[in-house]
């Protein structure tokens, strides 16, 4: 079967949130002086030594590490819609249409920026586009993704995105597959 257009919109509603910065940990351990420590007995009748404090582990500094990024995909399977997609022109005739979102998480500690996505349909490859997206340090975009086929079976679609982190180091990830339901 062939598929003789096939469009992907997925900048149709883009939602980002940006994560602040990495503050000291509020349960970092404190200094207690020898007449603070509460003295515990044990069965001998003398004191227990007070307990060591648990060391809290260094935030990472800004800047040290590499920007990756982690895609999860909302649902999948995908049920079929067949919701009509109006606003592009080559869909307004495709009755068959699917609906997900694709989150992208930042998870190395440094700010990313998006600079390449390419979408596959049924294994075949599109175009590469710059979406220009930018993800602060372990924070997160969600790309809402339409698709639109002339058939009303099932099909699978994948995305990958690269781009450079903030220390200009690049990265890249492919999503998982995505399972479209057929009608």
């Amino acid at each position: 079967m062939r598929i003789s257009a096939l469009v992907v919109a997925s900048f149709a509603a883009l939602a980002a949130i940006n994560c602040g910065s990495i503050e000291p940990s509020p349960t970092a351990p404190t200094t207690v002086s020898p007449g603070d420590v509460p003295s515990r007995s044990n069965n001998g009748g003398t004191p227990a030594p007070a307990p060591r404090p648990t060391p809290t582990p260094t935030p990472p500094s800004s800047g040290s590490g590499a920007g990756a990024v982690q895609v999860t995909v909302s649902p999948n399977p995908v049920p079929f819609s067949g919701q009509p997609i109006t606003d592009i022109a080559t869909c307004a005739t495709r009755p068959n249409t699917w609906f997900y979102d694709q989150i992208l998480k930042e998870t190395g500690g440094v700010a990313v920026t998006v600079t390449r996505r390419v979408d596959t349909f049924d294994g075949a490859a599109g175009t590469a586009t710059n979406p220009n997206l930018r993800i602060g340090a372990n924070g997160s975009t969600t790309i809402r993704t339409r698709w639109c086929s002339v058939s009303a079976a099932a099909h699978t679609a994948q995305s990958s995105f690269s781009g450079t982190d903030a220390n200009g180091k690049t990265w890249s990830v492919t999503g998982p597959l995505v399972r479209l339901n057929a009608k």
